[in-house]
């Protein structure tokens, strides 16, 4: 597949999603929603950075934090509140998001599908529903957001089955392996169908995954624990990849190593300890496990995105130093043959970060949640000098 010749070479961005960010004024109930309701999570999202109506500024600070490339989810829900009854102001919305990404010089990359399903989707992804459904808001998305060139049709469908349908601490809060592999699989196909609907409207698209990778690394050296590493590697990296179908780039979402052992391996977490620095979620930080992670996927000889990568953290000096890190990282796996078209730091905003609520800071920029004033952080500065450093006309730098 061809890079889209009015693209960036080097897409380097920061993403959101819409329940994390967007605020349910007005409401738009999803299975999160719900979910919330019920007192499954540490916070209710409510407004949380009322994204949907304070877009343009926010894509104004990307723009001055040096991004030229925003990744955004498309809220289902909204666009599709019955179904096959779109929302013509939904539409509408995203399409000046999408202009006003243009406007400032942002690529931008819609996601379809970032874990929320709208509540009238009985079954969520095991529903007859699902899939022809997907298919319709595809193409529609497609014909209708005309300056989209990059599209990530479904994030991370890995957890999504994992947290679930094993660990069920998600919607919809089950624990039964083989319905797990069967959502999994559901949401493979609705990406085919979707990869075929947007390539009907515009072949010349970028579509592909935000697929979780993790490093699994052994936890001691033993021949077993090397094995089940191995085979955690396979099932849950791998067989996704492989079983998802036509992709025109591989997006990568890396946050962390797990450590296997032949003893603990089977458990539905696939965890182990965690030694080392960590992050206020309790992940380990390992720059060359991202790099290991970003050489693996180069096997499927596809260009490789970045689409999500970030900290947790109250400490400016550990987000800079996290970011320069992992830049780091990246750069040894381009000189060693990766074919690295973008990064995309997680999030460009502070946001309701699921069932733990506002309690993680991942943005490059706070929003106080009484105000929604908001303000540049400081680690955000190593952002911006990357962003200097490799992107012609990129803005000055972020004042001291």
């Amino acid at each position: 597949m061809t890079w889209p010749a009015s693209a960036p070479p080097f897409l380097l961005g920061v993403a959101t999603s819409g329940h994390q960010v967007d605020g349910n004024d007005p409401p738009a109930p999803n299975d999160w929603t719900l979910w919330e309701e019920a007192g499954r999570t540490q916070d209710p999202s409510g407004r949380a950075a009322d994204h949907w109506h304070r877009f343009a500024e926010d894509v104004a600070l990307f723009r001055l934090l040096g991004a030229n490339a925003y990744r955004f989810s498309l809220e289902w829900s909204r666009l599709e509140p019955a179904p096959g009854r779109f929302d013509e102001e939904a539409v509408a919305h995203y399409r000046e998001m999408v202009a006003t990404c243009r406007r400032e010089g942002v690529e931008p990359l819609a996601t379809m599908s970032h874990f929320t399903l709208p509540t009238w989707l009985h079954g969520g992804w095991l529903s007859p529903l699902a899939a022809p459904r997907f298919q319709a808001l595809a193409e529609r998305l497609a014909r209708s957001l005309d300056g989209v060139q990059f599209w990530c049709t479904i994030n991370e469908p890995n957890v999504l089955a994992l947290m679930g349908y094993v660990e069920g601490t998600w919607p919809p809060g089950q624990h039964r392996l083989g319905a797990a592999r069967r959502v999994l699989l559901a949401q493979l196909d609705a990406h085919r169908r979707a990869y075929a609907a947007i390539k009907e409207v515009r072949p010349r698209a970028m579509v592909g995954i935000a697929h979780s990778l993790v490093h699994f690394r052994p936890a001691r050296s033993t021949w077993w624990d090397r094995q089940a590493a191995a085979l955690a590697d396979r099932i849950f990296n791998q067989w996704p990849i492989r079983r998802a179908g036509p992709q025109d780039f591989i997006g990568v979402n890396y946050y962390a190593p797990r450590w296997v052992s032949a003893k603990t391996f089977g458990r539905p977490a696939l965890t182990g300890p965690t030694p080392g620095p960590t992050t206020d979620m309790g992940w380990s930080i390992d720059p060359e496990g991202f790099r290991q992670v970003l050489a693996a996927a180069s096997r499927w000889e596809r260009p490789i995105l970045v689409t999500e990568n970030g900290i947790a953290t109250d400490d400016e000096s550990e987000r800079a130093a996290y970011i320069e890190q992992h830049r780091a990282a990246l750069e040894r796996a381009q000189t060693e043959g990766a074919d690295i078209r973008g990064y995309f730091y997680w999030s460009g905003l502070d946001n309701f970060e699921w069932v733990e609520g506002y309690r993680p800071h991942f943005g490059l920029i706070a929003v106080d949640r009484r105000t929604q004033a908001r303000t540049i952080k400081a680690g955000a500065a190593a952002f911006a000098a990357w962003a200097a450093a490799i992107l012609p006309a990129a803005p000055p730098r972020l004042p001291r």
